[in-house]
């Protein structure tokens, strides 16, 4: 499962949506988590995903990679799905132990766990497409003018950028650890699940301290190199609209005021 995590990660291609500013990006990604709590209707959750669908159609990121990077999120959903589904008040429709599974329950379950899927693909296609730089670089300059009240807009970018940056490192820092312990012995495909997080959690404390070397090594490296995290950063490739932007930024907005106006008059 480890192997197959895929979220957080850059997929090189040559297509419109890796072209449009990494503004344009974060905005759409923002707009369509905002769809996301508002609507309520199942059929509408149906017709995020066709769109979502489309969108990783036109980047031509591969839908098997998309599944991959869902791997990595399966517990979380599960633990959501099940919370819901114990913690919700309602007409009981069957007992568990000494749980009470409610018809309240069943339908917020299924809600609450699709809609944190689906925000977490379309988050996902915001980092396939915007290598770590153009992820910070639009985030500070999108977010900038909260410079002016003494919000670290610059300090949060980089923290952004390092981060992105640092998730494939670990995953291959955490292949390698994996290997090693295999060629020991270890089980970590075919065995108990109990078995199985627990050869995993070995694998905690040598990642952790290959993390903590690592961003110690960085921060030197940053530090001899003149970083202050003060002043305007120069940029090999300046952020600049372009014709795709204005038409991405139309139909995204058209979008959320639809999605507005439906919610106000209360069709769905």
């Amino acid at each position: 499962m480890i192997r197959d995590i895929t979220i957080g990660q850059y997929y090189a291609q040559d297509s419109s949506i890796h072209k449009l500013d990494s503004r344009t990006k974060l905005m759409g990604v923002l707009i369509y988590i905002v769809a996301l709590f508002l609507v309520k209707n199942p059929w509408w959750y149906l017709l995020l995903f066709v769109v979502i669908l489309a969108l990783y159609r036109l980047a031509k990121v591969p839908y098997g990679y998309l599944l991959r990077g869902l791997k990595g999120i399966v517990i979380l959903l599960i633990f959501t799905f099940v919370f819901r589904l114990i913690s919700t008040p309602g007409i009981p429709v069957a007992q568990l132990w000494i749980f009470t599974i409610t018809g309240e329950g069943i339908t917020k379950a299924i809600s609450l766990t699709v809609r944190i899927a689906l925000m977490i693909i379309g988050a996902s296609l915001l980092s396939y497409t915007s290598t770590p730089r153009e992820l910070a670089d639009g985030l500070e300059k999108a977010f900038g003018f909260l410079e002016k009240i003494h919000v670290p807009i610059h300090d949060m970018a980089v923290i952004v950028m390092i981060a992105f940056r640092f998730i494939p490192i670990l995953i291959e820092e955490t292949n390698v650890l994996m290997d090693a312990q295999a060629s020991r012995g270890v089980e970590f495909e075919k065995c108990s699940v109990w078995k199985k997080c627990r050869n995993i959690f070995s694998l905690l404390l040598p990642l952790f301290l290959s993390a903590v070397r690592r961003s110690s090594d960085l921060a030197m490296a940053m530090e001899a190199r003149g970083y202050s995290g003060e002043g305007e950063t120069s940029r090999m490739y300046p952020l600049r609209y372009h014709s795709g932007d204005r038409i991405a930024y139309v139909l995204m907005f058209l979008f959320l005021a639809g999605v507005i106006v439906m919610r106000v008059v209360n069709i769905y």
